[in-house]
């Protein structure tokens, strides 16, 4: 089994996920026709092979009444011979792979070779933080330095509750992949600078004048694209000032400078303690990126699952968008209890009141 530079460093620097036999990625999708069972498990297999750094095979395949609660119900040790389980429901198919081997752009990939099997070995797995050049990191650490000095911590929520554990809330936002792809074209933008500068604006009530948001990209290269592995990097970019020009400039600056989060964490002494357990309380952000042209009919994560963890601790808040049927984006928020469910809904409020500004002034100009 190939090693996973990237969640392994994680899972070490953070003492694990509370529960590491439920930190796993999810892909659902119904298919055109009830399949096979046989057949899907061959199917399944072969992917497996193609793919090693999932494991070895046979993939658990389980034909079950309602793929969510079976899956809920499941255990998926990161030691185990196969780290890809599936679950099948009539037309309806879930995948879960354990997170330290797969991200969702993965779960993407294994469901588009369902649909279409794939021939011959696919990408090999060659771990996504390899160490970078030296000189592209003596040029970074002084930028991250400057950047990572005095965060300010979001402001803590009035009367708040018990601060044990963390809490999740999903709702639909009516925003898609479509609308946001033509408001980044009107402004000359892309569609993740357009969300996040909404995302930032609804968060001024907790962070006003400025804010490090830590965002989480894909973290592959054009030559990485058809590979499954943990891929996904961790990038702070630090917001001054809230349009979407601004914001652009801030993230495609903190882009420029991108270095592997371990190496990050081992190079800016600042960024250790910035991200650990317990650390101030950030806002982190991310808009679940998948290929695409896959033709995949997906399954939207149900509230309460109760399974996935996010890479970095939550100190405050991780606020993520999933992409579903039709392109509609989800709205995920899981955060610390000291906030109430009251305060997540109204900076989901927030956020979708200032993606109608953003986009209502995208349309005038």
């Amino acid at each position: 089994m190939h090693e996973q530079p990237f969640g392994q460093r994680i899972l070490s620097w953070t003492g694990g996920p509370a529960n590491p036999d439920r930190f796993v990625a999810l892909g659902g999708l119904r298919l055109p026709a009830e399949p096979d069972p046989a057949a899907l498990r061959h199917t399944l297999d072969t992917i497996l092979a193609r793919h090693p750094v999932l494991g070895a095979g046979p993939v658990p395949l389980r034909t079950v009444d309602d793929v969510w609660a079976a899956a809920a119900a499941g255990r998926y040790p990161p030691d185990a011979k196969c780290l890809l389980w599936a679950y099948l429901a009539g037309r309806e198919l879930l995948l879960v792979a354990h997170h330290n081997v797969s991200d969702p752009w993965s779960m993407r990939l294994l469901l588009r070779e369902v649909l279409k099997p794939g021939t011959g070995p696919a990408p090999s797995y060659h771990g996504s933080t390899s160490t970078p050049a030296p000189k592209r990191v003596n040029r970074s650490v002084p930028f991250w330095r400057e950047m990572l000095a005095d965060v300010p911590a979001l402001a803590a929520a009035p009367g708040s509750g018990d601060d044990e554990g963390t809490a999740e809330i999903r709702t639909p936002s009516g925003i898609t992949q479509q609308q946001a792809a033509e408001v980044a074209r009107a402004v000359r933008s892309t569609p993740f600078v357009v969300l996040l500068t909404a995302f930032a604006q609804a968060l001024t009530p907790l962070s006003p004048g400025e804010a490090v948001i830590p965002v989480l990209t894909h973290g592959r290269q054009r030559s990485d694209w058809d590979t499954v592995g943990l891929y996904m990097n961790a990038l702070p970019v630090r917001l001054r000032t809230l349009t979407v020009g601004a914001v652009h400039r801030a993230f495609a600056e903190a882009y420029a400078h991108e270095i592997p989060f371990p190496v990050l964490l081992d190079t800016v002494p600042q960024a250790d303690a910035l991200f650990a357990d317990g650390g101030p309380g950030l806002a982190q952000f991310e808009v679940i990126q998948v290929p695409e042209g896959a033709g995949i009919e997906p399954l939207t994560i149900p509230p309460g699952l109760g399974l996935g963890g996010p890479l970095l601790p939550v100190n405050g808040m991780t606020f993520w968008l999933e992409p579903g049927a039709g392109g509609a984006y989800t709205v995920c928020v899981r955060y610390r209890r000291s906030y109430s469910e009251a305060d997540m809904q109204a900076l989901v409020r927030r956020f979708i009141d200032s993606w109608e500004e953003i986009r209502a002034d995208a349309q005038r100009a």
